[in-house]
């Protein structure tokens, strides 16, 4: 491996060993030495002109269907073009509509449930109808001078022509970093019993939240959803967009969660939310209409 994160390499090389040897993720919990030295990047820095193996990220070589390649048959990632942020959302939640965005991301898997057909027009109807989402939540809550919490945010929730009823349940929680010894979870323990539940989610730690998931659909896997990062180091000076990563392992999923956090402590409270999906149907006649209404959102959004 070669990049300009040479200090990454030894982290990233720890946990693909533990993959060929088949580590289980509940011997190993997330660790602090996953961070981000102060002069280094994460891997999927779009300030990094080359992915973790060397190749240059324009390279056609370094394609799989839409994603980037950033570590060959491990890690893909996926780039949008809008922000939570950008001017032409209305100033009252503008910023501010990072849950509502996770909660339609997590409609939007339940639907597009091969990650690989997920494009950057699809991130972006994701933020459009996130922010659409979350005014909704606000009129409903009337909220208006404050952070949306998941106890607030509307039972229904649209993305394009399609309707859901959602329902964010706590699942579990506990601290990043614990130890096996500790009496509370560590992130680690807590994905681990996650997936033997349910399939998409929301992470909460430091007034960050995060969407993820897992598809078992061939050319699915585990995502992790981010809309809420600004410039550095994910993102040149003064630009941000939402982006997912995709990958096939389950503590890779758990490293890039852990380094989009960035928590330098100990003992910080963390949260996974269920969230439960169910797509509404206008009448039990309707069945068929409602397939051909996916299929042309899943055309539009394909161009």
């Amino acid at each position: 491996m070669s990049s300009g994160n040479g200090e990454v390499c030894p982290i990233i090389r720890g946990i693909l060993k533990d993959l060929t040897q088949r580590t289980p993720l509940s011997a190993r919990s997330e660790s602090m030495t996953w961070l981000m030295p102060s002069n280094t990047k994460p891997i999927w820095s779009r300030r990094l002109f080359r992915n973790i193996e060397g190749t240059a990220r324009q390279d056609p070589s370094n394609k799989w269907h839409a994603y980037d390649i950033e570590i060959t048959d491990r890690l893909w990632s996926l780039w949008g073009s809008m922000h939570p942020c950008a001017a032409w959302f209305d100033n009252m939640v503008r910023g501010r509509q990072t849950l509502g965005c996770c909660v339609v991301a997590c409609c939007a898997a339940s639907v597009f449930r091969r990650l690989a057909d997920w494009n950057a027009k699809l991130l972006d109807a994701i933020v459009v109808n996130g922010d659409k989402y979350y005014r909704e939540s606000v009129v409903s809550s009337q909220r208006w001078d404050h952070n949306l919490g998941v106890d607030d945010m509307s039972l229904h929730c649209e993305f394009e022509s399609m309707r859901f009823m959602v329902q964010l349940q706590l699942l579990a929680f506990g601290h990043l970093y614990s130890g096996p010894a500790s009496a509370v979870m560590s992130l680690s323990e807590a994905l681990s019993y996650f997936f033997t539940r349910c399939q998409w989610g929301i992470l909460e730690c430091q007034q960050r939240r995060l969407a993820f998931g897992y598809t078992s659909t061939h050319e699915g896997g585990y995502f992790m959803y981010d809309c809420s990062e600004w410039d550095r180091p994910i993102f040149p000076n003064d630009m941000g967009a939402s982006y997912i990563l995709r990958t096939k392992q389950l503590i890779i999923l758990l490293y890039c969660l852990i380094v989009t956090l960035n928590v330098q402590q100990k003992n910080v409270e963390f949260r996974l939310y269920n969230a439960d999906i169910a797509r509404i149907q206008n009448n039990e006649n309707k069945y068929a209409e409602d397939d051909e209404v996916e299929v042309k959102t899943k055309k539009t959004l394909k161009h």
